[in-house]
C-alpha cells in the first residue's frame, strides 16, 4: 500500500470517527412525533408565554429561563410564566388570561413530563474500535474480532424521559403544534432542557411558526 493510499485511509477513518462522535453527542434527545394544525400554516407567533410544568420549581424555572434566552437570541419576544403564575398557582384558562391581560402575547407553549420508562441494554465488556490495519489481513483481523465477541457482556438499565410540548394560539385558544420527545439516560435536568429546546425551536422554525428577526 503506497503512502497516498494510507493517508487517504487515515483521513477517511478520522472523518468517520468524528462524524460518529457528532451523532452520539446529539442523539440523547429526539422528537419522536410532531403534529401541526394545517389550518395554521402561514401563522407566525411573535410573543410567546412559556410554561414549564414540573414537580420541582427550580426545574420549571430552568426550562422557562433557558427557552426565554434562546428565543430572545433570535429576536423573538417571550415571557416566563413563573413571574406571572408563581408556584402554587393553578394554571387554567382564567389564571392565564388574567396574567397576560394587557400584554401582546399571541401564543403559549407548554411542556410537561408524560412519563419515565426504563430500558435495559446489553453491552459488550470491551469497546470494539477497529483500525484500518486490522482489515488488511486475516491473521491480524481475526484475533481482534475474536477477542471482542468472546468477552462476556453485561446489562445496564437507563431511564428514558418522555415529554410533551404543545403550542396554543391565544386568540382562538386552539392547539397549533404538538411534539413528543424522548431523552435517553439524561445526566441532569439541564441536559434534558437544553437538548429539547434546541429541537423544539428547530421544528417550530422549519414550520414557520416562529421566525428569527
Amino acid at each position: 500500500m503506497n503512502t497516498t493510499t494510507t493517508m487517504n485511509n487515515l483521513i477517511r477513518s478520522a472523518l468517520i470517527f468524528f462524524g460518529f462522535l457528532l451523532i452520539v453527542s446529539c442523539a440523547n434527545t429526539k422528537l419522536t412525533s410532531t403534529w401541526m394544525d394545517e389550518k395554521k400554516a402561514g401563522s407566525t407567533y411573535n410573543d410567546i408565554l412559556i410554561i414549564g410544568i414540573a414537580e420541582k420549581e427550580h426545574n420549571r424555572r430552568l426550562f422557562e429561563e433557558t427557552f426565554n434566552t434562546q428565543l430572545g437570541s433570535m429576536g423573538i419576544e417571550s415571557e416566563v410564566s413563573y413571574t406571572m403564575l408563581p408556584e402554587g398557582t393553578e394554571i387554567n384558562r382564567d389564571t392565564v388570561t388574567a396574567a397576560i391581560k394587557g400584554k401582546n402575547i399571541d401564543a403559549v407553549i407548554v411542556t410537561h413530563m408524560i412519563g419515565v420508562e426504563e430500558q435495559t441494554v446489553y453491552r459488550q465488556s470491551m469497546d470494539y474500535m477497529p483500525t484500518q490495519g486490522y482489515y488488511n489481513g486475516l491473521y491480524s483481523y481475526y484475533p481482534q474480532v475474536n477477542a471482542y465477541v468472546s468477552q462476556p457482556g453485561y446489562y445496564t438499565t437507563h431511564d428514558i424521559v418522555k415529554l410533551e410540548t404543545n403550542l396554543y394560539e391565544i386568540k382562538t385558544e386552539e392547539l397549533v403544534w404538538s411534539a413528543h420527545s424522548k431523552t435517553f439516560a439524561p445526566e441532569s435536568a439541564k441536559e434534558v432542557v437544553d437538548d429539547l429546546i434546541k429541537l423544539v425551536i428547530k421544528d417550530l422554525k422549519s414550520k414557520g411558526l416562529i421566525a428569527a428577526k
